[in-house]
């Protein structure tokens, strides 16, 4: 038996699809599937079917799935795209998320406030590197841990991060924080697990940067200057407790870069090679409850003479006198605000990357720049998602993401946004089950950015609103939604300002089916994982477990798949077929032929009624593709197993159904006259698409054990319009979709939705 590792050719930008690789097993001989895992488990091994040519090991593209969600000791929990996106939600409802973000390699660390004054001294902040969690595939972080006296941690979760609010709010009262051990004799904590390959969870260092310098330094090429940090508090004494802060050499970050050294009662010293260097510290203030009651940004910029006896630093959080503050045309309250502070060296590689993201409410203070840094970059923007007041008649939101002018942190922090900057968007949330339980989160990105951050906001569903988004020039997003533990995402959008648009999140049916580009061809930032395509002879099929009418699609972890079963038949041969899989690569003999995929799924939600299972079958024709249909910027998955370029890929001509169903948000069609639009397209990158020519659709209320046709309408455009009259007696049930399409060159679909919608009375 042996693996082999997916070759990422580009890093993803935020809607590309995601970026992990899994290995797969190679057999003896005939066409070899990689099929797709679901939920958190592992990539099933490669199948084996009527031998015919050389075996190739083929592995299945990585999908969103691996965005994965941890929940903290301390009860937030983090959802981390592939991209290295963060949405970050508070350990209870109605509890503040107030954090501050490490990002260093493919490291990302989220340290809740309340942890800080413990980090690296009682809390090990391997705990808070959520990379390697996700990696060692927990979703509630273990922990081990040494006490004294007969102390005791509370259970990891809610319960922790509860009982650490109240101990900091307890010293916060005594004007000390972090001094003492935790729980009255707590005195390490540290996770109780290992990631993949054996090593720890890291606590946030430089890594292989910080590997370079070592050996920079054991060539004596270099040599190390002491530096002394004092970090100074609001009160102009030395910060007491322990005070998280980053360093970094900004002439090469190669050479010194550490995210998180902690001064000791306001001072730490390190040892560092000669040169330009760059320092941040972000430090919260804290009210008897353990809440923020303020955060304040201290930077320094300074040079570290070669020779030099020692060279005193001081980030004086005196000097953060800037409170960040919105105004909008219309009156909002902050929900949560969120700074990026990037600092780049002379070769553009990034030095310092961080941010402080509130949702308390509690002020937020920064140092503005004196003059704009000379050596390297300087980046630094805000974004602040806020609210309408409780009694507006029709709920809106301001999501708003504004940079600074490069090189400089601005003296003015106020940013005062007008309605000419802003995008419009009336949001629709459907919910087939009324009152449930929502989060939403919009991710927003600057040119310069290749993630994002958001604190998810609860709300009950269904529900409308009017949302407004706002950035600087070349600002870009992507939503992100929470119903029950399913997540959902949207692709990546540009923000166009002035524009008016309806958007409906989990619009039913809800079925499998396949993602697509926000703008064609994809983002241009990113690359886009073809998930129908053929690359040579290796054929990828890889359908997204769930969509809705919008296209936004579901995040694989947690999964609630609880039954599927996938087959590729061609002609009288079926090359694959199994159980626990949707979809996954495939070595197929090069000459033309048809095939027909199928792919049954059953889903176990308590928080979905409807929808939960489908049966979908494409039938399609694919030869040896030798040319390139797909736009450059895409990846398809070889016949050697990895993921490659664009080259001889050509996208397969799959029929793909897109719903308009005439149902109120929450999921229900009163009896009698009733219609559904459907819209037929292919797969991304299918070029000269045939056109649709023929649908048929049928209902059934009685859960597919009869089928009524509906008369069918050409809308043209591969648009059908299907009327139907349901009959009074239906009231109450549930009635079922099969809808079929048929494009001129004979590929075609057929989805059957269960329990589609749900039927109530006659209106009166």
């Amino acid at each position: 038996m042996w693996y082999r590792r997916i070759r990422r050719t580009a890093a993803p930008g935020a809607g590309a699809r995601g970026a992990r690789a899994r290995g797969v097993r190679a057999l003896a001989a005939g066409y070899v599937l990689a099929a797709l895992g679901l939920a958190a488990g592992p990539a099933p091994g490669a199948l084996a079917a009527p031998a015919e040519r050389t075996p190739t090991a083929v592995a299945s593209p990585a999908t969103d799935a691996m965005a994965h969600t941890v929940t903290l000791v301390t009860g937030e929990r983090v959802t981390l795209g592939a991209d290295g996106s963060v949405v970050v939600a508070p350990r209870r409802p109605g509890a503040a998320a107030d954090y501050v973000t490490r990002r260093l390699d493919n490291d990302v660390f989220v340290i809740p406030l309340t942890a800080l004054p413990y980090l690296g001294r009682t809390l090990d902040p391997a705990l808070f590197n959520v990379s390697a969690l996700a990696e060692a595939g927990v979703t509630t972080t273990p922990v081990r841990v040494e006490a004294k006296g007969g102390a005791t941690a509370p259970r990891s979760g809610p319960a922790f991060g509860a009982a650490l609010a109240k101990q900091v709010g307890a010293e916060a009262a005594e004007g000390s924080v972090g001094d003492r051990p935790l729980f009255g004799g707590v005195t390490s904590v540290v996770p109780a697990v290992a990631t993949a390959g054996g090593r720890a969870a890291a606590r946030p260092h430089a890594g292989a940067d910080r590997a370079r310098a070592d050996h920079a330094r054991a060539d004596h090429s270099v040599a190390d200057q002491t530096v002394k940090v004092t970090v100074l508090g609001t009160d102009g004494k030395p910060l007491p407790g322990t005070t998280p802060f980053a360093l970094a050499n900004v002439d090469d970050a190669t050479r010194y870069s550490e995210p998180s050294l902690e001064a000791v009662d306001g001072e730490a010293k390190a040892e560092v090679p000669a040169g330009r260097y760059s320092a941040m510290v972000s430090a919260p203030t804290f009210d008897g409850a353990g809440e923020s009651t303020g955060v304040r940004m201290a930077t320094a910029e300074f040079t570290v003479p070669e020779g030099a006896a020692g060279t005193d630093v001081v980030l004086d959080l005196r000097k953060a006198t800037e409170r960040v503050t919105f105004s909008t045309p219309r009156p909002a309250e902050e929900h949560q605000l969120i700074l990026h502070y990037l600092r780049d060296d002379t070769k553009g590689e990034v030095a310092v990357n961080g941010g402080v993201g509130v949702s308390s409410g509690a002020p937020v203070y920064v140092q503005p720049s004196s003059r704009p840094v000379t050596t390297g970059d300087l980046r630094f923007n805000v974004y602040t998602h806020r609210k309408a007041p409780a009694d507006a008649a029709t709920p809106y939101s301001y999501d708003l993401k504004l940079a600074n002018p490069a090189g400089v942190i601005a003296k003015n922090q106020h940013y005062k946004v007008s309605g000419r900057q802003l995008a419009t968007v009336r949001t629709n949330y459907h919910s087939d089950m009324p009152g449930r339980a929502q989060e939403v989160a919009r991710l927003m990105y600057l040119p310069y950015e290749s993630s994002g951050e958001a604190l998810s906001e609860p709300f009950k569903t269904p529900a409308r609103r009017i949302e407004y988004v706002g950035g600087s020039a070349g600002a870009s997003y992507h939503d992100w939604l929470k119903a029950g533990e399913r997540r959902f995402v949207s692709e990546k959008q540009t923000l166009r300002p002035g524009r008016t648009t309806t958007v409906d999140w989990l619009r039913g049916p809800l079925a499998p089916g396949f993602t697509e580009p926000a703008s064609r061809g994809a983002a241009e930032d990113g690359t886009w994982y073809c998930a129908a395509c053929r690359k040579g002879d290796a054929l990828t099929f890889s359908p997204a477990t769930v969509v809705d009418s919008a296209g936004h699609h579901a995040l694989a972890f947690p999964s609630d798949i609880t039954s599927s079963h996938f087959a590729v038949v061609s002609g009288d041969t079926t090359l694959y077929e199994g159980d626990g899989v949707s979809g996954g690569v495939l070595t197929v003999p090069p000459g033309k032929a048809p095939y027909t995929v199928v792919y049954d799924q059953t889903r176990t939600n308590g928080e979905f009624h409807q929808s939960l299972t489908t049966h979908t079958e494409w039938t399609f024709s694919s030869g040896h593709s030798g040319a390139q249909t797909v736009p450059d910027n895409w990846t398809c998955v070889s016949e050697a197993g990895e993921y490659d370029g664009p080259a001889e890929c050509s996208a397969l001509p799959v029929v793909v159904p897109h719903y308009r169903l005439d149902a109120a948000l929450d999921g229900t069609s009163p009896a009698g006259d009733d219609h559904l639009v459907v819209a037929f397209g292919h797969a991304p990158g299918v070029a000269a698409a045939p056109a649709v020519t023929r649908a048929r659709v049928e209902v059934s209320f009685d859960g597919g054990e009869r089928w009524t046709t509906a008369a069918v309408t050409a809308l043209g455009k591969g648009r059908f319009r299907a009327d139907w009259t349901t009959p009074p007696p239906a009231a109450g049930r549930d009635a079922s979709l099969r809808v079929t399409g048929t494009d001129a060159a004979g590929n075609g679909v057929t989805q059957t939705v269960q329990s589609a919608f749900t039927v109530t009375p006659t209106r009166a």
